[in-house]
C-alpha cells in the first residue's frame, strides 16, 4: 500500500488521519508520515481492507440503502367531453350506417 491508497482508503470509509491514529492507538505524526510516503506496514494495508470490507458489508446488509424514488410522468387530465354519452352513441350509429340497410 502507498500513500495514495492510504488517502483512498481513508477516504472510503470517511475518515480523517487523526480518526485512523486515534483507533490504532498511535500518534497523529506516525500517521501523517504513512501519508507522506513513510513505508506503510502490511498489517495497516490489512487493517484498512478488512475495515473496508466490514463497511461495505453494513451498507448491504445492516443499513441498507434507501431505495430511489421512481418518479412516474405526470397523468394528462382526460380531455372534457364535449357531447353527451347519448349524442356520441347517436354519432357512431350514425357513423356506422346502423339500421339503415
Amino acid at each position: 500500500m502507498d500513500k495514495d491508497e492510504l488517502r483512498q482508503a481513508l477516504d472510503s470509509l470517511g475518515w480523517k488521519q487523526s480518526e485512523l491514529a486515534r483507533k490504532l492507538e498511535v500518534s497523529d505524526t506516525t500517521v501523517s508520515r504513512w501519508a507522506t510516503g513513510e513505508p506503510i506496514p502490511r498489517w495497516l494495508a490489512e487493517y484498512l481492507r478488512v475495515m473496508q470490507e466490514l463497511d461495505r458489508l453494513h451498507r448491504v446488509y445492516v443499513k441498507p440503502p434507501k431505495p430511489v424514488k421512481e418518479t412516474t410522468p405526470p397523468v394528462e387530465p382526460p380531455a372534457p367531453r364535449t357531447e353527451t354519452r347519448a349524442a356520441a352513441m347517436v354519432r357512431t350509429l350514425a357513423e356506422t350506417n346502423f339500421g339503415k340497410e
